[in-house]
C-alpha cells in the first residue's frame, strides 16, 4: 500500500488519487505496508451489567477505544484511523485483530450515516436549551480566537491545496456575505461557501459523534478553535484544514455517485424521498425540543451563512447517491480463487495480527438465566448459595426442556431467547453472538463453543459466573475468509471511488473559501 502524504490514508499500489482527501499522489517514497485495525466483527452490543456472557470485549469495528492510554500519534477521521507507522488502536486496546486492507473512505458515510443525519445536527446539544446559541456563537468568540489563539499555519501556504489559508474562519457577517461565492466546481456543478460549510461542520460533528471524549487520543481538543491545532499531519495541516479537505472530497464523491445513479436509472429510495420531504418538519421538531427556532438550530450546528436549503441539498446528495453505492457494492462478490489470492498476497500481515487459516469464528445463541438472591459483601461482590445456584440451573433446564418440546429449530430458540434471556446484550436479537473468536467469551462459554466435536444444532447448558446459559450452536467459519472478503471488498470500493474522482474531477479555489464559527466546547 502507498500512504498519502497529505492525510495518511491508504492508496492502492496502482492508485493515483487518495480516496480520503482527494489529493493526487505524486511523491515517491511514501509506500508502506500498513496492518490497520480491524476488531473482531461481533455484533455491536451494549455492556451488560452482571448478566453478559462475555468479558470486556473489543468494541465493534470503527468505534472509539475503550481504555485510557497515552495519546496516539496517528491520523484519524470519523470513518477511519490510519497511520504511516502503526494502527492507533493497537496501542489503545491490546489483543485486537488487525487486517491489512482496511481503506479510509469518508464516502462510506453515504450508507452508514443516512439514518443519523438529523441526529448529527443536534449532536452535543443535550441539556443545552434556550440560550445555547447566544452562549456559543458571536463576535466575542471570534475575537478570542483571533487574539488569544492565532492560526497555527501562516496564510502563505500552497494556494492550490488546503493550506492556502492559515485560517478559513471569518466573522459572522463575512460568512453571511460570502455564502453565495462559488468555491468548487465539478463540470457545471457548483459548490458555494454556504453549501461547503454544511459539509465541513457535518464532518466535524460526525467525528465528534463517533469519538466524543476520545478525540484527545488523536490530538484534538474540540473546546479550542480547529485552526489553532495541528492535526496528525504535523506541521503540514491544522484540524480545520484536515476537515475542510475531507468535506471537499466528500462533496466530490457524493456528487459523482449521484450522477452515476442518474446515468444508470437508479432512483432514490421511496423512504429516503419521504424523509427528505419531511426534513423541515423533523428539524423544526428538534429545534422546538431545544427551545429554538429552526434558524437558531442550524446556526448552532452549521454556523452563520448556511441555512435550511443548504442542509437539505446536503441530505439530498446522500440520498441520490446511495442507490448507486448500494447497487455497485452489492455486486462486489469475490470468487474463492480471488479470496485465496488476496489472502496469500497479505498472508504475512494477517499472520502478524494473529489471523491464520487455522482460526475459526463461531455463531452461537444463548439464553442466560441468572441466579437470584445472593449475599453482597463489603467489597460489593455478590455470592450465591448452592441452593440458589441449583434453583438457577433448574430454571435454565426448564427453558431448555420447553424448547425441546417444541419445533427444536434455531428460529424457535431465537424467539425463546428474546422472551427469557437476561442478557441485555443479545435478548433482542434471538440471543445471537456472531463471529465469536476463541478467547473472546468467558472460559466455560468459550470451551463449549470451541469444542472440536461441536456440530451445527448442538445444544446444552453451560454454567458461568453470570448464571446458566442455554446454548445453541449455529455454526463456524474460517476467520481468514471473513477478513479477506472484507478487505478485498474495501479495495474494490476504494477503486470505485478513485474512478469516480477521475470521471468527475473537482476544481477548488481555496482562496475564496470562508467558514463561519461554531463553538464545539
Amino acid at each position: 500500500m502507498k500512504v498519502c502524504k497529505y492525510c495518511q490514508g491508504e492508496i492502492p499500489d496502482d492508485g493515483v488519487f487518495c480516496p480520503k482527501c482527494g489529493q493526487k499522489f505524486a511523491e515517491e517514497g511514501n509506500e508502506q505496508i500498513i496492518p490497520t485495525e480491524e476488531t473482531a466483527p461481533v455484533e455491536e452490543t451494549a455492556p451488560v451489567e452482571e448478566a453478559a456472557p462475555v468479558e470486556e470485549t473489543a468494541p465493534a469495528e470503527e468505534t472509539a477505544p475503550v481504555e485510557e492510554t497515552a495519546p496516539v500519534e496517528e491520523a484519524a477521521s470519523a470513518e477511519e484511523t490510519a497511520s504511516a507507522e502503526e494502527s492507533p488502536s493497537s496501542e489503545i486496546k491490546e489483543g485486537l485483530k488487525a487486517t491489512p486492507g482496511k481503506i479510509a473512505l469518508a464516502v462510506t458515510a453515504v450508507v452508514v450515516v443516512l439514518a443519523v443525519l438529523i441526529a448529527l445536527i443536534v449532536a452535543g446539544m443535550s441539556g443545552k436549551k434556550t440560550d445555547a446559541v447566544a452562549e456559543t456563537t458571536g463576535e466575542a468568540q471570534m475575537e478570542t480566537e483571533a487574539t488569544e489563539a492565532p492560526a497555527t499555519i501562516p496564510a502563505d501556504g500552497n494556494p492550490d491545496d488546503v493550506t492556502c489559508k492559515g485560517s478559513y474562519t471569518v466573522s459572522d457577517e463575512e460568512a453571511a456575505a460570502n455564502k453565495d461565492v462559488v468555491v468548487a466546481t465539478i463540470g457545471d456543478l457548483e459548490l458555494t461557501n454556504s453549501q461547503l460549510q454544511v459539509y465541513y461542520w457535518m464532518e466535524v460533528q460526525g467525528f465528534l459523534n463517533t469519538y466524543g471524549a476520545y478525540a484527545p487520543y488523536f490530538g484534538l481538543d474540540y473546546t479550542q478553535p480547529l485552526d489553532t491545532q495541528l492535526s496528525l499531519e504535523g506541521d503540514n495541516m491544522t484540524w480545520q484544514q484536515y476537515f475542510l479537505q475531507c468535506a471537499l472530497n466528500n462533496w466530490q464523491q457524493i456528487q459523482g455517485m449521484a450522477a452515476m445513479a442518474q446515468e444508470n436509472g437508479l432512483e432514490m429510495d421511496p423512504e429516503d424521498r419521504e424523509n427528505l420531504d419531511n426534513l423541515r418538519a423533523s428539524l423544526e421538531e428538534d429545534a422546538a425540543y431545544y427551545g429554538m427556532t429552526l434558524d437558531e438550530l442550524l446556526l448552532h450546528n452549521i454556523g452563520p451563512g448556511a441555512g435550511f436549503d443548504d442542509f437539505a441539498a446536503y441530505q439530498e446528495g446522500y440520498y441520490r447517491g446511495a442507490p448507486y453505492y448500494a447497487d455497485t457494492t452489492d455486486k462486489m462478490i469475490p470468487t474463492e480463487q480471488e479470496l485465496e489470492a488476496f489472502f496469500a498476497a497479505h498472508e504475512a500481515e494477517y499472520s502478524e495480527n494473529g489471523i491464520t487459516k487455522d482460526g475459526m469464528f463461531v455463531n452461537v445463541r444463548h439464553i442466560l438465566i441468572g441466579p437470584e438472591g445472593g449475599t453482597t459483601g463489603e467489597d460489593g461482590t455478590t455470592t450465591y448459595s448452592d441452593e440458589e445456584w441449583a434453583a438457577c440451573e433448574e430454571e435454565a433446564q426448564a427453558v431448555l426442556d420447553a424448547w425441546l418440546e417444541g419445533e427444536k429449530t434455531e428460529e424457535s430458540f431465537a424467539a425463546l431467547a428474546n422472551e427469557k434471556s437476561q442478557d441485555g446484550g443479545s435478548n433482542t436479537n434471538g440471543g445471537l453472538y456472531e463471529n465469536v473468536y476463541e478467547g473472546q467469551m468467558v472460559q466455560e462459554f468459550n470451551d463449549w463453543c470451541f469444542d472440536e466435536s461441536r456440530q451445527v444444532g448442538d445444544y446444552g447448558l453451560v454454567k458461568t459466573q453470570f448464571g446458566y446459559h442455554v446454548m445453541y450452536f449455529g455454526g463456524s467459519s474460517p476467520q481468514w475468509k471473513y477478513y479477506a472478503e472484507s478487505d478485498w471488498k474495501k479495495e474494490q470500493i476504494n477503486q470505485m471511488l478513485i474512478d469516480l474522482n477521475e470521471t468527475y474531477p473537482m476544481e477548488v479555489d481555496y482562496s475564496k473559501i470562508t467558514l463561519g464559527y461554531v463553538a464545539l466546547g
